[in-house]
């Protein structure tokens, strides 16, 4: 994406999101936009008369070619921004999903991001329409009022064929992933937020050598590998990241992605240490509502605490007090594990913490299944 000329956008924070600037910034660079300025708004959803003409004027002085709402907005005040600034406006739900799009690699990922983005785009096409039919225009974007009503009726249809694809999709992957539980074996899977280091971790215990780097995302489908520890076998999942206030549709549109950490025997949460004490806590409480939400915080957790050779001994201390006051909330008895997976430290140690676990949750298994038998 470096070599390619990133288009200029303005960013705008909505009143839910202001303190997630860095977040935004690193989501847009990594869908191939350079924030040239950034606006904080004291609404969510919906924007005023004079916060368009501010917008309208740094859309003209910046040279904007494009505008990133971070947050919900209404379809309503889209059609205004639009059709105001004549500029073409991406929401944080489409954006997240052009990044999807940029790394989709399996023909179930391509579908999921297709089927999310026409969801999220029905409820605007009907805005458009019922516009155009109060006899206003529909934007310098649309294609009137004939074409739009038309793309509307085949994007459905489309959605309907997309669904039908999915479900025999993940049919067959949920029977995958129940064979694997009726042969017995153990799954570890290895979850976190979007450049927390998760793929870093899963390389460092598996010996691959699966793309790693900054940008968000690049893990959108499941990366399996078998490991033999001490004789024993565990299955290690690497899954895709984590994002504060996940949007439905991305959950929705990746979650025979997600539905494996729920048949996980124990999950490695990984959190990036390097980060400040607010966000760490913030992620991990978020992540916790998120495995709550996927049916698996009943789960054998492990906190990987990674990153910790960026970290002075006395920060890490505090944050790691912080962090156990959480966990706390979370998952009492979850296991803490200091490592760094570019370096290999702690590496032995989350191995022999999963070992353990799953060993616990396989003979719980047997004795359910024992149990039901009788």
């Amino acid at each position: 994406m470096e070599s390619e000329e990133k288009e200029r956008a303005l960013l705008l924070l909505s009143k839910n999101f202001l303190n997630h600037y860095n977040e935004a910034v690193a989501l847009a660079e990594t869908a191939g936009y350079e924030i040239v300025e950034a606006k904080k708004l004291r609404r969510e959803k919906k924007i005023g008369k004079g916060k368009i003409n501010e917008i309208k004027r740094a859309v003209e002085e910046g040279k904007i070619t494009s505008i990133i709402y971070y947050g919900d907005i209404q379809p309503s005040s889209l059609f205004k921004l639009e059709k105001e600034t004549r500029t073409k406006i991406i929401d944080r739900v489409m954006l997240i999903l052009d990044i999807f799009a940029l790394h989709a690699g399996s023909k179930e990922a391509m579908l999921q991001i297709e089927m999310a983005k026409i969801k999220h785009e029905l409820p605007f096409m009907r805005e458009y329409i019922r516009r155009s039919k109060m006899g206003e225009l529909v934007g310098f974007l649309g294609p009137g009022n004939y074409g739009i009503d038309a793309y509307r009726k085949q994007q459905t249809s489309r959605l309907s064929r997309i669904k039908e694809a999915l479900e025999e999709i993940r049919r067959r992957e949920h029977e995958r992933a129940m064979r694997r539980k009726m042969l017995g074996m153990t799954i570890a899977s290895i979850v976190g937020y979007a450049s927390a280091g998760k793929t870093s971790l899963f390389n460092a215990i598996t010996n691959e050598n699966k793309k790693v780097g900054k940008e968000y995302f690049t893990t959108l489908y499941p990366k399996h590998k078998m490991v033999v520890y001490r004789d024993k076998k565990v299955l290690f999942v690497d899954t895709v990241g984590f994002i504060r206030e996940v949007p439905p549709e991305v959950v929705e549109a990746f979650y025979s992605t997600l539905e494996e950490v729920s048949l996980s025997d124990v999950i490695v949460f990984v959190v990036d240490m390097s980060e400040d004490a607010e966000v760490i806590n913030e992620k991990i409480i978020a992540g916790g509502e998120i495995l709550r939400k996927l049916n698996a915080s009943s789960r054998p957790i492990i906190f990987a605490l990674n990153k910790v050779d960026m970290v002075d001994n006395n920060t890490i201390e505090k944050k790691l007090d912080a962090i156990k006051k959480i966990s706390l909330k979370i998952k009492p008895d979850a296991e803490m594990v200091m490592v760094s997976a570019t370096n290999k430290i702690g590496i032995e140690k989350v191995l022999e913490k999963v070992m353990s676990l799953a060993g616990r949750e396989v003979g719980k298994r047997e004795i359910r299944s024992v149990s039901n038998a009788l």
